[in-house]
């Protein structure tokens, strides 16, 4: 019979609290949400002026509707 052990192993942690910790962004300072908001305005865009280009196929749409969003007025980055 193999012999029994009293003693109990515990778990070591290996977190520390060395080290310089890095500062997150504060709640509601992101650029998710204009990023968010100018990517639906582009979705839409797309989705209205695809008629335009139906003979092609869906990449040389997508790259004819981005040449075309650039330019556009809808565009938030051409309304700054």
């Amino acid at each position: 019979m193999a012999p029994t052990t009293t003693k109990a192993s515990t778990p070591k942690s290996k977190t520390t609290t060395a080290g310089v910790k890095k500062a997150g962004r504060p709640p509601g300072k992101g650029r998710k949400g204009k990023a968010s908001a100018a990517m639906v305005k582009m979705q839409a865009y797309f989705k209205k002026n695809r008629s335009k280009y139906e003979s092609l196929d869906f990449k040389e749409q997508q790259k004819k509707l981005g040449e075309d969003w650039k330019k556009s007025s809808e565009n938030p980055k051409n309304q700054a």
